[in-house]
């Protein structure tokens, strides 16, 4: 739209990314805070400069969507400009990801996440800060990437010094060595290179020398180009940018892709009609509090604070026995089970009698952890304080290492589906069943995520209900089994966790499937238990969707977000109240003019994800007038009502209609055009859902079905581009309630394809 939008100030935004360079191990990452507004030709530079790359080869960006982002006079290829791509439209939330690769050659790939969009804070916002990262990089350029990198990186560990060989040239003579890789080695010795080594202030102040380029803004008021790719049939466009399937969508038994190890949360929301509620969630300060009371993680962290100046390790990559008790008594490991190990003497006795850190119970899990979560990082035979290790005092770092740790186990044990170990893995039969069977474990946490405070999961029932497309025998008792053993395996680790309570039979001590093939199963197979989240826990497992790019709304955190977000949020809150709150701070935040702009701007496009968005728009518009002490909001809805833009005029020129004051000379968006554009996000739901919606309304009101009788025969002029596929869905979904009425339906479908 046109409306005027110099005269609101906007707090500069900035992007944390964290740039990992894929397939090193042990990995090395940055961590950057850049301007939103930075091109991604800028980004370019950053990266360059963050892994020491000296851009002597050519590179390329790609996002989830396959849009490849370069500078246009170096590929043969088609692509658009990065020079005017902005980091903020490529990767607009938190959860976003990319790929850039450097060196067609040794194919230097890096994986780009956003790891948080907020307003720039003190020394941010003018040019790009490295806040965190891992691993120092040796000059790695032309050097076979990534296995050559890992080979010269063994070499140097092994102590391997290269031979000098003597060069002569032009009448001159020196030393030099036969080959990069022999060179680079040797380089790596003269300057006392250490691989763990990274310091993010030397970084940022090498950072402060590449200037911030900023692309300029287009005349549709956005800055940059991106692909504009038609949605495949059956799925829409979300406003996460990705192609999501339409609402109704079951998670089927047997998916023709298969879930495998390809598995993910952004993969199952695709494949499953799964709808997150937006929760209420505890302030960091609480969260925190709640994280120092998990006993295992909190013995894992002190453990990874206990090696930081370095701990010896035996052959086998273990404590040795002495410094083992020394860590159960100083980083006070044995507080994981005090009835066992809680008696100072008895402690000491017992632990005396161990020949063998593998045979300590107290440091077993907490090493475990701390290896899995990075806080302790093993170089050769000593152990040190990992990269990831958090400080113990700092809320924010302890609850971002705790809620990744959690997003990992979730990840490990609840995604994928277990499958078969030993021959009878092999199988055939047994493969393609076990690789058909949805995840119904981590759908069951989706369904404790949503559940009010205080509420259960009933294990048994709802796994049952996930079986329920397959029939009784062996193959479903087979399943029945394998998920019992997943379940366990989950609920287990996130009690460890202080993710997750369980209330009911202990688990059985032996597996499910080894009481299957051996008893016979029969009733019970599936656990008696009830099953919820902590509050701790839904903040764990929202990290992990965050990530993934799904949308998770928190009661009470969209005062900062743009309006997209806001209306797409507004429909998962379980209470009017919540909604009514959540805009009411949203508008708090912005100028009436300002958020009218913004709403309205929210509303372009046609696909489902676009007219989903509309239906929210007269609720947070409403308010937004309400609040209009001076009456510019309302000359921003009659700009926009009078605009050639598709649902930004829609949106303006109802509410203008809907408070009696239509825009003169506004575009004729008639009921018509309502009508099919707020079936449409119901349209592939299935009949039941679609007559649902055109069944609901106030019972003194007209509901949506009474106004599709009265203005069926003429539906087929509405000019949505959606109208024909819209028509149809309608007449069988109220063919079971009025057959004329479905006829007249089809009809109006029929028309509306000749018309094309």
């Amino acid at each position: 739209m046109t409306a005027k939008r110099s005269s609101t100030v906007h707090l500069p935004s900035v992007h944390q990314l964290k740039v990992g360079l894929e397939g090193m191990k042990p990995p090395v990452w940055r961590r950057l805070v850049v301007p939103s507004d930075v091109t991604l030709g800028s980004l370019h530079d950053v990266i360059q400069m963050a892994f020491g790359w000296q851009d002597i080869h050519l590179h390329a960006f790609e996002d989830r969507m396959g849009g490849r982002y370069a500078p246009p006079e170096d590929l043969d290829i088609p692509v658009f400009d990065e020079e005017e791509a902005v980091l903020a439209d490529v990767l607009p939330r938190t959860g976003d990801r990319m790929d850039y690769t450097y060196d067609f050659g040794d194919d230097w790939l890096h994986r780009i996440t956003v790891e948080g969009v907020r307003p720039a804070e003190g020394g941010e916002g003018e040019r790009a800060v490295c806040t965190g990262g891992r691993r120092a990089m040796p000059p790695a350029e032309d050097l076979g990437g990534g296995w050559g990198l890992a080979e010269l990186l063994e070499r140097y560990a092994d102590g391997e010094h290269p031979s000098p060989t003597p060069v002569r040239r032009g009448g001159e003579k020196w030393v030099g060595h036969e080959g990069l890789h022999d060179e680079v080695l040797a380089g790596l010795y003269e300057e006392g290179f250490d691989p763990a080594a990274f310091d993010p202030a030397e970084l940022t102040r090498s950072l402060a020398q590449v200037p911030m380029r900023r692309a300029p803004v287009t005349r549709a008021g956005r800055r940059g180009k991106r692909a504009e790719r038609k949605a495949p049939q059956g799925t829409y466009r979300c406003e996460c940018g990705e192609f999501h399937s339409l609402p109704g969508r079951a998670v089927p038994l047997a998916d023709d892709d298969g879930m495998g190890e390809e598995a993910s949360p952004a993969g199952l929301f695709d494949a499953a009609d799964v709808r997150l509620p937006a929760v209420r969630l505890p302030g960091e300060a609480e969260l925190a509090h709640t994280v120092r009371e998990v006993p295992a993680f909190m013995a894992a962290v002190r453990l990874g604070h206990w090696c930081g100046g370095g701990r010896e390790l035996t052959p086998k990559g273990l404590l040795r026995p002495k410094l083992a008790r020394q860590a159960v008594e100083e980083a006070e490991l044995w507080r994981l089970d005090s009835e066992e190990w809680g008696d100072p003497e008895q402690r000491a006795a017992q632990l005396a009698k161990i020949r063998s850190a593998a045979d300590m119970e107290p440091v077993d899990l907490p090493w475990e952890w701390a290896l899995n979560c990075g806080f302790i990082d093993v170089d050769g035979n000593r152990a040190h304080a990992g990269a990831e290790l958090p400080n113990e005092d700092d809320d924010a770092a302890l609850l971002a290492a705790w809620q990744e740790a959690v997003a990992g186990a979730v990840t490990e044990l609840a995604l994928i589906f277990p499958a078969l170990d030993g021959p009878l893995g092999e199988l055939a039969p047994l493969q393609e069943l076990t690789d058909a069977a949805p995840p119904l474990v981590f759908l069951m946490l989706l369904a404790a995520y949503g559940l009010p405070d205080g509420e259960w999961v009933d294990v048994a029932d709802f796994l049952t209900d996930g079986l329920s497309g397959l029939a009784e025998g062996p193959a479903r008792q087979l399943v029945s089994a394998l998920l019992a053993d997943q379940y366990h395996d989950i609920a287990g680790t996130l009690e460890l966790f202080g993710a997750a309570e369980r209330d009911g039979q202990d688990p059985r001590a032996d597996a499910a499937v080894l009481t299957l093939l051996f008893d016979g199963g029969g009733q019970g197979m599936l656990p008696a238990d009830r099953f919820r989240l902590t509050a701790l826990g839904r903040s764990g497992l929202r990290a992990l969707l965050v990530t993934a790019g799904i949308p998770a709304p928190v009661i009470g955190s969209l005062a900062r977000a743009d309006a997209r977000e806001l209306l797409a949020a507004l429909p998962s809150y379980p209470a009017e109240a919540d909604a009514a709150a959540e805009v009411a701070a949203w508008l708090a935040a912005r100028s009436a003019a300002d958020a009218a702009v913004q709403v309205v701007d929210a509303c372009d496009g046609t696909e489902p994800a676009d007219a989903l968005r509309r239906l929210e728009a007269p609720r947070v518009l409403a308010a937004v007038l309400d609040a209009d002490l001076t009456g510019r909001a309302k000359t921003v809805l009659r700009k926009a009502a009078v605009s050639q833009i598709t649902g930004c005029a829609h949106a303006a020129a109802s509410m203008l209609r809907r408070i009696d004051e239509p825009a003169e000379g506004e575009a004729a968006w008639g009921l018509e055009w309502m009508l099919v554009d707020s079936a449409l996000p119901f349209a592939a739901a299935g009949e039941q859902a679609l007559r649902d919606r055109l069944l609901a309304g106030p019972g003194d009101g007209r509901r949506p079905l009474d106004q599709l009788a009265e203005g069926a025969d003429e539906l087929w002029r509405a000019g949505h581009p959606h109208t024909g596929e819209v028509l149809g869905a309608l007449a069988d979904a109220v063919r079971p309630l009025d057959k004329a009425l479905a006829k007249r339906l089809r009809k109006a479908a029929f028309k509306a394809g000749s018309a094309k």
